[in-house]
Formats: C-alpha cells, sequence, structure tokens
C-alpha cells in the first residue's frame, strides 16, 4: 500500500512542479521576447527618426522630378549591425537606398499604405534568402514630396536565435528539473511516509499488544465463570475463590481500560492539562504519606527527602499520578527490605525529581523500550502484579506535557532510578 501511495505522491508531486516549470517557462519566454524585439523596434525607430531629420532638408529642393531623388543619399554610409535604409515610393518601388538593401525584404505594399495613411508602421518580411527582417516604415512630409516612405531595417535572426535558444535552455532545464524532482521526490514521499508508516506500526503493534493483553483476563473471568455455572448449588461462600479471582481480573481489566483511554486521550490531544501554580515540595510529602501503606506491606524502607521548596506550573493531578506510577513501579520491582527513595532537588531553574530503588534492575537492552506501551522487560513477573507495560508511557506522555524531560540509569543488580526534571518559575 506504502509503495503505490509513495509513488502517488511522487507522480502528483512532478506534476505540479511541470505546471509551475511550464508556466513560469511559458512567462519568461514571451516576456524575455517581448524586451528584445522592442529593443529592434527601438533600434529602428531612433534610426528611423534621425535618418528623416536629415533627410528632409535634402529633398525640400528636388522639386517634382523624380530622377534626382535617385541621386540622394539615403541612410549612413557605414551601416553597423546589419541596418538598411531605403526611400520608397507609394508604389512600392525602391528610389534611394544603402548598398546592402534586398528588394525582396522590403515592407509590403499594405504597410506602405499603412504608414501613408495613418502614421509610421512595423512590419515583418523575409529576404531573398529566406532571413527574417524587421521593417520600420515612415512616412516623408516634406516640401514638394508626397507618398514617399523610409524604410528602415535589420535582420532579426539574431534575436530568433536567441530565443531558440532560450527555448532550449527552458526545456531541457525543465527536464533536468523533473527528472531530479522525480528521484528528490519518491525519496522525500518515502521520508514523508516513513512517520505515517511507523505510526501504523505503532498502532498495529498496540492493537496487538492490547489484545494479547485482554485475552488472558477475560480467559480467566470466562473459566471461573464456567466453574460456577457447574456448581450452581453451592453457596456464594464456597465460591469465593472463583469470585474473588474475577473481581481481580475485573479491576486489572478497569485499570488496563482506563490507561488505554489516557493514552489514546493524549495521542489526540484531547486530554488538556489544567495548569496552575504546584508546591511540588508538598506534593512530594504528601504522596510519599500516600505510598507508606504500600511499602509498609510489603516491608520496604521508604526514603523521601526534599531539598528545599520548589513550585512548577502544571497538573497537580496528573504530577500526583506520575509519581504513583514511578514509586509503584518502584515497589512493585523491589524484593522484601529493600529500599525504594524519593527525592525532590531545586536546580536552579528546574526541579529535580528522583525515584530510586534497590531491585533487581533492567537489562541494558531493555533500557531504551522502558517507556514504550505494553513493554515489560520481566513479562511474567508483571502480569503476575498486574501490571500491562502502559505506566511508563503514561509517566513520559505527562512529563512532556510540563515540558521536562525523564530518563531511567540501571543496571542487573545495582537497582533502577527514574529521572524527571521539570522547568520552575
Amino acid at each position: 500500500m506504502f509503495a503505490s501511495t509513495r509513488w502517488r505522491l511522487t507522480l502528483w508531486f512532478v506534476a505540479v512542479l511541470a505546471l509551475i516549470l511550464t508556466v513560469l517557462g511559458v512567462t519568461v519566454f514571451f516576456i524575455t521576447r517581448a524586451v528584445i524585439f522592442d529593443a529592434v523596434d527601438d533600434s529602428l525607430r531612433d534610426r528611423a527618426t534621425t535618418e528623416v531629420r536629415l533627410l528632409v532638408p535634402r529633398l525640400g529642393p528636388q522639386g517634382r522630378s523624380l530622377q534626382p531623388l535617385r541621386e540622394i543619399v539615403v541612410g549612413p554610409t557605414f551601416t553597423a549591425g546589419g541596418y538598411f535604409y531605403a526611400l520608397v515610393g507609394r508604389d512600392g518601388e525602391m528610389l534611394a537606398g544603402t548598398s546592402n538593401v534586398d528588394p525582396n525584404g522590403l515592407a509590403s505594399q499594405e504597410a506602405i499604405e499603412r504608414a501613408l495613411d495613418g502614421g509610421p508602421a512595423f512590419d515583418n518580411t523575409d529576404s531573398s534568402t529566406g532571413e527574417s527582417l524587421r521593417v520600420y516604415v515612415v512616412p516623408i512630409e516634406a516640401p514638394q514630396t508626397s507618398g514617399l516612405v523610409l524604410e528602415v531595417g535589420r535582420s532579426i535572426e539574431p534575436e530568433r536565435e536567441t530565443l531558440r535558444n532560450l527555448i532550449f535552455i527552458l526545456s531541457g532545464g525543465g527536464a533536468a528539473g523533473l527528472a531530479l524532482a522525480l528521484v528528490a521526490g519518491f525519496f522525500l514521499a518515502g521520508r514523508a511516509l516513513r512517520p505515517i508508516g511507523a505510526a501504523m506500526d505503532r498502532q498495529r503493534a498496540f492493537v496487538a499488544d492490547a489484545s494479547h493483553e485482554l485475552r488472558t483476563p477475560l480467559s480467566l473471568i470466562r473459566a471461573n465463570a464456567e466453574l460456577l455455572q457447574r456448581h450452581p448449588r453451592k453457596t456464594v461462600q464456597a465460591n469465593m475463590p472463583a469470585l474473588n479471582d474475577i473481581i481481580r481480573e475485573i479491576d486489572g481489566l478497569s485499570t488496563l481500560v482506563s490507561q488505554m483511554l489516557t493514552l489514546a486521550k493524549a495521542d489526540a490531544a484531547r486530554t488538556p492539562f489544567a495548569f496552575t501554580e504546584v508546591a511540588l515540595h508538598d506534593l512530594v510529602e504528601d504522596v510519599g504519606k500516600q505510598v507508606r501503606v504500600l511499602t509498609d506491606k510489603k516491608e520496604l524502607q521508604l526514603d523521601v527527602r526534599v531539598d528545599g521548596p520548589a513550585r512548577v506550573h502544571g497538573d497537580e493531578l496528573r504530577l500526583r499520578e506520575l509519581l504513583l506510577i514511578l514509586l509503584n513501579n518502584a515497589i512493585e520491582f523491589t524484593d522484601a527490605a529493600g529500599t525504594v527513595a524519593l527525592t525532590l532537588e531545586a536546580d536552579g531553574c528546574k526541579a529535580v525529581l528522583r525515584v530510586r530503588d534497590s531491585g533487581s534492575g533492567i537489562p541494558p537492552e531493555a533500557l531504551p523500550h522502558v517507556f514504550d506501551r505494553f513493554y515489560r522487560a520481566d513479562k511474567a513477573r508483571s502480569r503476575a502484579e498486574g501490571g500491562a507495560g502502559l505506566g511508563l508511557a503514561i509517566a513520559k506522555w505527562i512529563v512532556e506535557g510540563h515540558g521536562g524531560s525523564i530518563r531511567v540509569d540501571s543496571s542487573p543488580g545495582t537497582g533502577t532510578t527514574f529521572t524527571v526534571e521539570l522547568p520552575t518559575h
């Protein structure tokens, strides 16, 4: 599924980029084309204006005779840049011009009439060799002359060649860009889909683990219920072991479902924290008193130490839940006559909480996974004591929701220490 999605994303990316490059390329081409030919037209217009200003005094004394017009010098002696000049009558006959004039490249009769009737006009023509020319036609207004126009033109093949090269560059660059975009898009699509794939893998693992965790208590409840069903005549007192097992499993299921619901809401960001000013030192003292019953029951020594006041901006109920999770975890994995310690230190702009136990420790290979959902380093022991491997995941969510950090240090035989750092104010 992800392979086809990856290709679809890549192709959509390339298609959108192709559209953008096409629009950009067409825009660049036509703007460049307009700029180039506007420059040509301006150059022709300037040269024609200059030549008309020089030509009019020469035409004034010539009278009505056409023959002397052919003797008039038109245009500069040296026409650099391929420019040509021609004096043309209304009928299109060239009366005078520069030596490089190609009669086939002069303006059309329609352009001459348009210039005489409506003012200067441009015309595109072709030389006898097929070369593209641009010609500017200007009517001559001088005493005793009528129906004469000055044509100034030049080849526009250099400009056309420039535009052809521009098309080649834009097309080649666009094709190369699309090829690179295809490769880069395929790579980026893979990178973009990787978190989604990981999330789906986590979701599948979560569902599988939840199903596995639910299967055992449900099986035990069913087995005890069937036991009661086979002995309907027994009194409640006689069936008390089975009833106790059912109640214990239901309590475990309630805890599991509550933890799963908490994590589901956390994933959906639907469990906002009720932030207030929390006296963390008072909270630590209170939680220590709360769990002392559990440590006394298991014959553990509980040490609670608070080094100075510390106040944080947080959710008191969630912070209490965090401490209870860490302490319950320490109590569960510490054997009788062991020690569990809870300490609070104010370290500048942060409060440091530590929960330390003298238990068996956590294997090194398990340390990177202790905050993963449903992960248990000692699966058999955790199941026996009702743990589902969600408590530390909830603890991490609470710490990160308060802008803090949590880490674990442990090694087999030396116990485990969870360190929480929370920002103070």
